[in-house]
């Protein structure tokens, strides 16, 4: 059996290098096929299958609040303290926030460490330990105590060269000793590969109390218990709620219920790897649809020039039958051959598929954790793919051989492709090839619509020659809110003096900057009933509207002589006037921050337009309100600075000048504001650009296949067409006789792949903007691609076969 193998094998090989044009065709095409399904597999394996480094990461989840409708949030430290002690579905968790430090460590220059406050339990939680010292205690997530760092293996490497000497060491974060307890395993991270260092989340009393509640800026991991579920630990979320509504009637009279009730605060999870994958993960299926139907169009384009090239093997058939070969002799020679055919494509994919993964790793499509390589199980799937391609084209001709009824010499010469049912084989392949490529035609030119149509959203403000920065300010330099705004306000004045800089400003908050914070609130002289106590807020300086060019709807917006004025007053955008001050009578209204009716009212003294935050297809709706940032500073603050040209010939200016105000200031996470805005549309581009070119590739491979069936049939029927030229017949005739042949096959290929793309739309309708399922315009759009890409392909054949020679045509057979 193996020798019959490796006899047809040899026997393979020595007529593909006979026809090594035909070879060459049919290897890329396979090749584009299955290289384009191994690239998105290997993506898929790196996000979805590939092994996180936690301690049995399938019971890890994220525990997140929901507020009505909209989707997961943070929480706030009294959830968490409730949640980890009154969920039995969890044996742990942990609470965790963002946090960056200034290094200041001997003569390097000053450098941004993105870090985590964690809580102790989060080591436990992960089920990882450091393997260099330990990890910080609960007695040392205290305030005064807090002052402990565990470090990251890449951190301790890159900046400390891997000195085992790091532990007790105490280096210099924001301008206070840190003292190094531990370093953590190679290959570990949370949530995000950058993540340098972790520090305790020492809890304040203000932190723990109900007054704190809705102040949302953490996230939680947990660990679900043996034999719990995702659905338990929601009820038991729901059970808590419920506790601290029955007991805030007790103590408040149920202003926290309401609360509750009107927001419909609920807790939900998710498996830790769909958190950590990120929203736009969930585009690799939408591509592995495509490249699978990208396959399925290179299989039949196969088969076609499979059964093409049967007819110009008569004579082989035709000596092997007379010799004693039965049809299923030569259907197993066939099988071979196009088992060889696809291990020569699978190859040449995996080779192509090693530099598309190098591409789309680096799109910002995926997360930055997530690795990708062309591994076994990569490799394992390829052979799986390639076997299916050979019995997907393999058998087309072998079943034209060996269902054929002839067995005589004669007969065995009509195996090949000229047979009656090899013509029906080969033009429904064709169609299937019209109606796939109509399919992801279809799909694509949706996705292009509504990508254009989320590009051409306002959001709100003026982007273009903007550069943002951000910035934090130690709190051992910077100790209180007076400090800071000084040391704020040198830095702003500072950036305006710079050359080409035609208006700049400051923010907390900067939109398309990846954060944000809410917080309650209170309008006095209005009860709780009907009011959404909760909102985005943000401090800005006197120059962050005209640098955003953000408009002023009424009132007036903060001035220089607002900055060091003790008055609380404040600004709100036109959703927060739209949702309770619809009669536009916002100005000198008063609000209470905070879940408490007790407070300093905050005084409204003007309105500024809407902005989105985060995603230009979703409506600025979200009530906002900002703050003065000269009263009112934070830690963590972007520049937002207008330039005359370029933007980018001002990085290294603003660099100078802050450092010229602040010597150990470091400036990061630089970017224009059409950057950040086009970082927000990768969800949508990069799909977008993959599957267009996968529509292309399937689009040729269409044209191929329709171009070799009516070249094909002009071939098998030069006689015939020869025989009708010497009677009469005019050129013209011919073309239009050829020309019917290819448009009845685009014809009914157009029918499928119509139904085809209203499928492809109602998969893609969740991912669509502003564009319907069923799109005309698009289909028309597509239905012209198609036909006219089709009836080029018809035209080449039609014009030779209308400039054949009726004297050669008749002796051709």
């Amino acid at each position: 059996m193996l020798s019959h193998l490796i006899e047809n094998l040899r026997h393979g090989l020595r007529a593909f290098a006979a026809k090594p044009g035909f070879t060459l065709v049919a290897v890329l095409t396979l090749a584009l096929g299955i290289g384009a399904n191994t690239l998105v597999f290997t993506l898929i394996d790196g996000v979805y299958l590939g092994a996180l480094p936690y301690r049995d990461a399938d019971r890890l989840v994220d525990l997140y609040a929901t507020w009505g409708s909209g989707g997961p949030d943070n929480v706030s430290i009294p959830d968490y303290v409730d949640l980890h002690r009154d969920v039995p579905a969890l044996t742990d968790s942990a609470l965790y926030t963002d946090v960056s430090f200034n290094l200041v460590d001997g003569a390097a220059a000053p450098e941004r460490l993105a870090g985590l406050r964690v809580t102790p339990s989060l080591f436990s939680t992960l089920g990882v330990s450091p393997v260099l010292g330990r990890a910080f205690s609960n007695e040392e997530a205290v305030p005064g105590k807090e002052h402990v760092a565990v470090l990251s293996d890449t951190l301790w490497r890159n900046r400390f060269g891997a000195d085992p000497r790091i532990l007790e060491r105490s280096v210099r974060l924001d301008g206070e000793q840190y003292r190094v307890v531990g370093v953590l395993p190679a290959g570990f991270l949370f949530p995000r590969v950058d993540t340098g260092l972790f520090v305790p989340f020492a809890f304040t009393t203000e932190q723990l109390s109900d007054d704190a509640r809705g102040e949302n800026f953490s996230s939680i991991v947990a660990r679900l218990a043996p034999g719990a579920s995702a659905a338990q630990v929601e009820a038991q979320a729901a059970a808590v709620v419920q506790r601290n509504v029955e007991r805030s009637a007790a103590l408040d009279g149920g202003s926290y219920g309401r609360w509750v009730k009107d927001i419909d605060l609920r807790f939900g999870t998710r498996p830790l790897r769909d958190q950590l994958s990120g929203r736009n993960a969930g585009e690799l299926v939408v591509l592995q649809v495509a490249v699978a139907l990208v396959l399925l169009i290179a299989l039949a384009n196969v088969a076609n020039l499979l059964l093409a090239r049967l007819s110009a093997r008569r004579a082989e058939l035709a000596t092997r039958t007379a010799l004693g070969a039965r049809r299923s002799d030569i259907a197993r020679q066939l099988l071979a051959e196009a088992a060889l055919l696809a291990a020569l494509g699978a190859v040449l994919g995996v080779v192509g598929a090693r530099f598309g993964v190098s591409i789309v790793a680096n799109s910002g499509l995926l997360p930055p954790w997530a690795t990708f390589a062309i591994d076994a199980r990569t490799l394992g799937f390829t052979l799986a793919v390639s076997a299916l391609a050979t019995l997907a084209f393999g058998l087309a001709p072998a079943f034209v051989v060996t269902g054929s009824q002839a067995a005589t010499l004669h007969d065995a010469t009509r195996l090949g492709g000229g047979s009656r049912s090899a013509r029906r084989v080969r033009a429904m392949l064709v169609v299937i090839q019209i109606a796939l490529a109509i399919a992801l035609l279809s799909g694509a030119g949706l996705l292009l619509r509504s990508f254009y149509n989320a590009a051409q959203q306002s959001p709100g403000f003026t982007s273009a020659n903007v550069l943002t920065a951000h910035l934090t300010l130690p709190a051992a330099k910077y100790p209180d809110a007076a400090a800071k705004a000084r040391g704020l306000r040198n830095v702003i004045d500072a950036v305006r003096a710079l050359p080409g800089v035609e208006a700049a400003g400051a923010t907390t908050k900067l939109p398309f900057g990846g954060e944000n914070s809410g917080i309650m609130f209170r309008i006095t002289g209005r009860g709780d009933e009907g009011s959404l106590p909760h909102a985005a807020w943000r401090s800005v300086d006197e120059g962050f509207f005209a640098a955003m060019r953000i408009p002023l709807v009424r009132g007036r917006a903060f001035t220089a002589a607002d900055w060091d004025a003790p008055a609380k007053s404040i600004v709100i955008d036109s959703s927060f006037e739209r949702r309770y001050f619809p009669k536009g009578d916002a100005i000198g209204q008063r609000i209470t921050l905070g879940s408490e009716a007790s407070g300093e009212p905050w005084t409204i003294i003007g309105v500024v337009a809407a902005v989105k935050h985060g995603d230009l297809t979703q409506p600025a709706e979200k009530p906002t309100f900002y703050f003065n940032l000269g009263a009112n500073p934070g830690n963590s603050v972007f520049l937002a600075v207008r330039a005359a040209s370029a933007p980018a010939s001002l990085v290294e200016p603003l660099r100078a000048a802050v450092r010229a105000v602040d010597a150990e200031q470091p400036l990061f996470n630089i970017a224009t504001l059409d950057q950040r805005i086009d970082a927000s549309l990768t969800g949508r581009r990069v799909p977008l650009q993959l599957l267009a070119l996968f529509a292309g590739c399937a689009l040729l491979l269409a044209a191929i296949g329709i171009y070799g069936v009516l070249a094909f049939s002009v071939e098998q029927r030069t006689a015939e067409i020869g025989l009708r030229m010497a009677i009469g017949a005019n050129s013209r005739r011919v073309r239009i006789a050829v020309l019917g042949d290819g448009s009845r096959l685009v014809g009914v290929g157009l029918v499928l792949g119509l139904l085809g793309a209203l499928l492809a739309g109602y998969l893609l309708r969740s991912r669509l903007f502003e564009v319907a399922p069923f799109d005309p315009a698009s289909l028309a759009v597509v239905a012209i691609v198609l036909v006219a890409t089709a009836l080029t392909a018809c035209w080449l054949p039609a014009r030779r076969a209308a400039r054949l020679d009726p004297i050669v045509a008749l002796r051709h057979e």
